[in-house]
């Protein structure tokens, strides 16, 4: 694999999740639904959502890459 097609791969997956899973929309429903849950969120209920959300992102994205490279 040549460090072309290794980019081509990774801003596949970034593009691809940021635009179906982590879109803007996606994650305002998801705010949403949280604050219809436990009510207003706080800065710190709001910081924590942002941080899994990322963890869930990069958890994704190594995902969607490895899969591309390994199982191809």
């Amino acid at each position: 694999m040549t460090k072309e097609e290794l980019n081509l791969i990774t801003e596949k997956a970034f593009n691809n999740l940021l635009t179906q899973k982590y879109s803007s929309e996606e994650l305002i429903k998801r705010i949403n639904e949280l604050t219809e849950e436990n009510g207003e969120l706080n800065p710190n209920q709001f910081a924590m959502f942002l941080f899994y959300e990322n963890l869930e992102f990069t958890k994704d994205y190594l995902n969607d890459i490895l899969s591309e490279i390994i199982c191809k």
